[in-house]
């Protein structure tokens, strides 16, 4: 972020360093947090989010997120909207933001929650291939039927990391040559991702149950200290090995789009088998 000095006062009005950081302290105190995140208000109750909290799940150090909070600092468009992720804002409330950090509107809408759902879920259900639509933090938040066929009488997964990583029946039962072909690579997708994003508290969780589970799984603890040595990103057009229940031991390749909004990176993601479905066992 590039630091600023400039001040605009206006006869005793509220100036736009004031009125934005009005907004930040207003939206950082009403965040609902359990400890140790959270301030803890004269009624006892824990809410908000403290600055130090706010500057490490934001990636930064203490003093530069006081001094970007008092409006001392610029920042990039990816950083306010890791702010405004982060401190739980509206549409609403993003757009003031941007306005009074950079006189300018938003680069894009800002949805943490899917919009669309019924359009989101009708391009899922027309197609033949299996599909699901994902958030940032691996989440599975709509699928179609021939996704859920995959897994017929097993539990259908509900975040993509957490299956792969953590479940036995996918190790040992449809993710085939799972720690060379899916959980090295994820591994490190996950890796990736949470350098990119040490705010988003949904991608620390994540790391932090895997760590936990790594310490009784010995294969998982030995592919994560193997993940380390070597950088990974998802390129469409990668192929995996799959276990289906009708087409049985099959290759798939795995293609996604790009992300449908900057909050929370919904996006969908296709299975495709090496033919086409009708020709398919």
């Amino acid at each position: 972020m590039q630091v600023t000095t400039e001040r605009q006062g206006n006869g005793g009005a509220p100036d736009q360093k004031e009125q934005f950081q009005a907004l930040l302290v207003r939206c950082r105190n009403a965040v609902e947090a359990g400890p140790p995140a959270a301030a803890i208000t004269t009624r006892g109750r824990r809410r908000g989010l403290s600055q130090e909290r706010t500057a490490s799940m934001l990636g930064v150090s203490v003093r530069s997120y006081g001094d970007f909070e008092r409006g001392l600092t610029r920042a990039e468009p990816e950083f306010l909207d890791r702010v405004a992720s982060v401190l739980h804002m509206s549409a609403h409330e993003r757009h003031a933001m941007f306005l009074l950090s950079t006189g300018q509107e938003p680069p894009q809408p800002f949805t943490s929650q899917l919009t669309s759902v019924p359009a989101y879920q009708l391009a899922l259900d027309s197609s033949v291939l299996p599909g699901y639509l994902s958030n940032r933090c691996w989440d599975i938040e709509l699928t179609n039927q021939a996704f859920r066929d995959i897994w017929a009488d097993k539990e259908l997964p509900t975040n993509v990391l957490r299956y792969i990583l953590m479940t036995k029946q996918a190790r040992e039962r449809v993710l085939l040559d799972w720690d060379e072909g899916w959980a090295l690579p994820f591994l490190r997708q996950q890796r990736a991702a949470l350098a990119a994003s040490p705010w988003e508290p949904g991608l620390v969780e994540l790391q932090r149950e895997l760590e936990d589970v790594a310490s009784t799984d010995r294969a998982l603890r030995k592919l994560m200290r193997r993940s380390m040595d070597d950088e990974y990103i998802h390129p469409n057009g990668d192929t995996r090995l799959i276990n289906h229940p009708k087409w049985g031991p099959t290759q798939i390749t795995l293609l996604m789009t790009r992300p449908l909004d900057a909050a929370s990176a919904h996006r969908f993601v296709w299975l495709v088998p090496p033919k086409p479905i009708d020709q398919m066992p």
